[in-house]
């Protein structure tokens, strides 16, 4: 079997450099050549799947899409017996408080390890009891783009010729640690025409292992358009409709992101990959994205002009790459959106003035704009209860805007009592230092407020709008670091203070104030 194996990784080497000059550098080729060979080699990777990791996963998937009917995805799956025994078997029906009907599942049919059908009973879409213990299934599900165009970003959909698999959606839901490892196997026919990016681990050209469903994205199908760092393999960059920017333009963009968040906070694994979409609707200035695992999803406005939409697009991609670290890279759980939300928020805007990309004017006006939604909320809630219900009421605005100027005056704070030694990304970089794997699974919350709380001048913060409720006081705080507030029409501008004192401008500096002259001078 090794002389197979290795006789098999061979040609399959041949194959893709003969047609690499003919295709997409993110696509296996698909050049006439390679096409011909697809279905040969196809028997043989089957073979090769029964010796590759035989043992490891919890659970294999096989995708099934039918070109004619793309919409319409077969699914069939088993697993390993569960340590604790379950008849019951259930699907996603919300994502991010917006339903999902659980009428996408059809044509269900359960089996017991034996392979003998097992009888079941339907008790609402998308929740099921089986008579007995079973251990596969099959049924499809239909991908359907939603109506509601914010969900793209969210869900699985399938269209003409480009699609999005979110696996959390299209699979059986399980007790949280039961499923370590997946073995998802794509149907040979179905990539032939519909090619598959991801940042799932790769087996072979149709079959990839994921260690957490949830966070396992494949973009699929002919349309979209691709751009890639092959050397080392890294970056990758999918565009799906026509932008004003190339793929390349969004990958250079999108290097440099990384790199800046690597050296603040460590390098992260790769490869990443980014799939960019527009909203069908024309609407301006509106974008929705997801970052799940190393995959990040975002689907946006059309913009007037070159200029604007890379500016939107920069400032998307600093928000989005944020999370590759934190949450998606740190051991941690739990309803802590506050923080990994507000704070990179605040993050995007230090580095957007830090790489140039926004003036320290932008950053100035924007956390004025997050000072005044906080300060109309009617209702206020401590952040670590709006993080609860999220989606509810205007839980998700208080996360943003308060989650943003908390970030702000813990900067301040850190600034102002180390004189300029340490800000918020020294506290960035402590959090992620001590809660990336391999180190212990930690309730977020806790492993948050544990290490804001080592730092004393940061807890009257906590206690005022973190674990408690009450408006923002930013007076004592912007005035050390040489800022100060005007308000006109009951409209808040935080500006420059005209003759800032040494220490003043020292702060200042570190905020970013001077980030252009530096730049110049490089």
């Amino acid at each position: 079997m090794t002389i197979l194996i290795r006789l098999i990784k061979s040609s399959i080497l041949k194959l893709r450099l003969r047609a690499k000059e003919h295709s997409s550098p993110l696509f296996y080729p698909m050049s006439k050549t390679f096409r011909s060979f697809l279905f040969v080699f196809a028997a043989i990777l089957q073979i090769l799947h029964l010796f590759n990791n035989s043992n490891a996963q919890d659970l294999e998937v096989n995708i099934k899409l039918d070109a004619s009917q793309p919409q319409i995805v077969t699914i069939e799956g088993k697993r390993k017996a569960a340590k604790q025994t379950s008849r019951n078997l259930s699907f996603l029906t919300s994502i991010a408080g917006q339903k999902v009907s659980g009428e996408r599942i059809s044509n269900l049919k359960l089996f017991d390890s034996k392979g003998m059908a097992v009888a079941y009973k339907r008790f609402i879409p998308g929740e099921y009891v089986a008579e007995s213990e079973f251990t596969g299934w099959s049924y499809q599900v239909d991908l359907t783009p939603p109506k509601d165009q914010k969900l793209m970003a969210r869900v699985s959909w399938v269209a003409d010729s480009a699609g999005i698999f979110m696996l959390n959606d299209m699979l059986p839901q399980f007790r949280r640690n039961e499923i370590t490892k997946t073995k998802i196997v794509f149907d040979v026919a179905t990539l032939y025409s519909w090619p598959v990016s991801t940042a799932v681990e790769k087996c072979n050209p149709i079959t990839y292992f994921a260690s957490d469903v949830s966070k396992s994205v494949f973009y699929i199908g002919q349309d979209w358009k691709g751009a890639a760092n092959l050397d080392p393999p890294g970056l990758q960059i999918e565009l799906l409709d026509d932008f004003q920017f190339i793929g390349v333009e969004a990958l250079q963009m999108a290097e440099a992101i990384n790199g800046e968040y690597s050296s603040k906070f460590g390098v992260q694994a790769l490869p990443i990959a980014i799939a960019i979409a527009k909203f069908s609707n024309g609407k301006l200035n509106e974008w929705d994205a997801e970052t799940r695992g190393r995959n990040i999803t975002i689907f946006t406005s059309h913009t007037s002009f070159k200029s604007q939409a890379l500016q939107q697009l920069h400032e998307q991609l600093r928000h989005e790459m944020f999370h590759l670290w934190i949450p998606n890279g740190m051991n941690v759980t739990g309803n802590y959106d506050w923080f990994y939300e507000g704070f990179a928020l605040y993050q995007s805007l230090k580095t957007g003035v830090a790489l140039n990309r926004i003036r320290f004017d932008d950053y100035l006006d924007t956390l004025s704009r997050a000072y005044d939604i906080d300060r109309a909320q009617k209702q206020k809630v401590s952040l670590i209860e709006a993080s609860k219900n999220r989606w509810t009421g205007d839980n998700n605005t208080q996360i943003y805007a308060r989650g943003m100027l908390v970030a702000f005056l813990c900067d301040l704070a850190l600034l102002e009592k180390s004189k300029g030694k340490r800000s918020v990304t020294n506290l960035l970089r402590k959090l992620y230092e001590d809660h990336k794997p391999p180190n212990i699974e930690e309730d977020g919350n806790e492993a948050v407020l544990k290490l804001l709380r080592s730092n004393s001048e940061l807890i009257p913060i906590i206690d005022r709008n973190i674990t408690g409720a009450e408006s923002v006081d930013w007076s004592v705080l912007i005035k050390a670091a040489g800022l100060e507030v005007d308000l006109t029409d009951k409209t808040t501008n935080l500006k420059v203070t005209a003759k800032p004192s040494g220490r003043q401008k020292d702060l200042l500096d570190k905020l970013g104030y001077n980030s252009w002259r530096k730049l110049s001078l490089k």
